[in-house]
């Protein structure tokens, strides 16, 4: 049997730390059965190092990283509402920014 594709939904505002949410991100990105997509919501304007961590995630990995922004921050629930909405796949594995996974989190 396979494994259902799966969005990763995250949302990051400027008081994160870019290396938190560098292996964050990877911690996701590195699991048993991989991500099909990778949702990140921008609540607000962020840091110049978030920014750059967000660019090299998306060079690292062309087409699975879908960026929602807006320009004020919001808060979390507002940012998981839009978040949601730009999922496309089945399953959505909801994920902090300043968390990490077990590399077996998505096996079923």
């Amino acid at each position: 049997m396979g494994h259902p594709e799966y969005s990763v939904l995250m949302s990051v505002y400027a008081k994160e730390r870019p290396e938190w949410l560098r292996e964050s991100v990877r911690s996701m990105l590195v699991q048993t059965v991989p991500p099909s997509e990778f949702v990140l919501v921008e609540d607000g304007p962020l840091t110049d190092g978030l920014y750059g961590a967000i660019e090299d995630f998306e060079s690292e990995r062309p087409g699975l990283f879908k960026i929602v922004s807006y320009p004020e921050n919001k808060g979390l629930g507002h940012a998981l509402r839009e978040g949601v909405s730009a999922c496309t796949k089945p399953v959505i594995a909801r994920m902090d920014s300043d968390d990490l996974a077990r590399p077996d989190r998505m096996k079923v």
